[in-house]
């Protein structure tokens, strides 16, 4: 879709760009194709362009510029995003420029600008969050000892206000399995009172995984956002390991780099959502609807 888009992005332009420097040929209707049902005039192609494509390309020059601040603010250069293409055709064993476009292609990609622009968001990323794939021995032994799995329950709701006011009364005193059975919007919490039983790494959306092996037994979470909405989380056991660190250091290893991976995913998003936009022409409204 995103590459799609990109094309559709430098046709829109460049036709922008042409229409601005011949306005009178724009004015008068310049016809760009004549056909036996009728002409197609430059003007009424770039007018469908615009209606068709207008948000999703205004979306992609706004998703270029914001990741373009951050390398600036990072001191990312196009020398950077040179060495890791440098990398990438060593890691490959390319040789010739006729390799690496069929290397592009068979990732999905059409140009090398295509390629820049993935290696500048992932570095973007990589700064805000930590390099994915550099967990520490230290840090996988601390995983460790998080234990294999842990049983949990929770309360998922719309709103993260809804869910601190639920922590809140819970904290207070108020049963966890009744507030539970009200509130939460899981399709079976009437039954189980939010209650998941034993669960171990890989089977939770990576932030409510993250958030339930980090907490202690009887802990309650903050509110932890997820696709489906907002949960609160307590834990209510946990099982150590029984094999030793080094028969599960793999798996801890790949559970470590996904929450990773989606942190970055994550801040992918709130870079684009902390973005000020004000829309001057109303046909583009929808750049800026929730």
């Amino acid at each position: 879709m995103r590459k799609a888009l990109l094309f559709i992005t430098a046709v829109l332009l460049l036709l922008l760009a042409a229409c601005n420097n011949d306005n009178t040929n724009a004015q008068d209707g310049k016809v760009i194709v004549e056909s036996s049902v009728g002409n197609i005039t430059e003007e009424e192609l770039i007018e469908v362009l615009k209606d068709t494509y207008g948000v999703a390309t205004l979306e992609n020059i706004l998703h270029d510029r914001v990741l373009q601040q951050h390398a600036e603010d990072f001191d990312i250069t196009e020398e950077d995003i040179d060495l890791e293409i440098d990398n990438l055709k060593e890691t490959f064993g390319i040789q010739n420029e006729a390799e690496f476009m069929d290397l592009l292609q068979r990732q999905g990609l059409n140009s090398e600008e295509e390629l820049r622009t993935m290696i500048l968001s992932h570095l973007v990323l990589e700064h805000h969050i930590g390099h994915v794939g550099d967990a520490s021995e230290e840090q996988l032994r601390e995983e460790y000892e998080l234990g294999e799995e842990v049983e949990a329950r929770h309360i998922l709701v719309e709103e993260e206000e809804e869910a601190q006011e639920l922590i809140d009364r819970i904290q207070a005193g108020e049963d966890f399995d009744a507030l539970a059975r009200e509130y939460s919007i899981e399709p079976g919490a009437e039954e189980s009172g939010g209650n998941l039983g034993f669960f171990r790494r890989g089977q939770m959306l990576a932030p409510f995984e993250e958030a339930a092996f980090g907490l202690e037994v009887g802990e309650l979470s903050e509110p932890v956002r997820s696709f489906y909405g907002y949960h609160v989380i307590e834990v209510t056991d946990r099982n150590p390991f029984t094999d030793d660190f080094e028969e599960v250091e793999r798996i801890l290893e790949t559970a470590f780099n996904n929450r990773k991976a989606h942190k970055m995913s994550q801040k992918q998003q709130e870079l684009f959502q902390d973005l000020e936009i004000n829309v001057l022409d109303e046909q583009y409204s929808e750049l800026v609807e929730e």
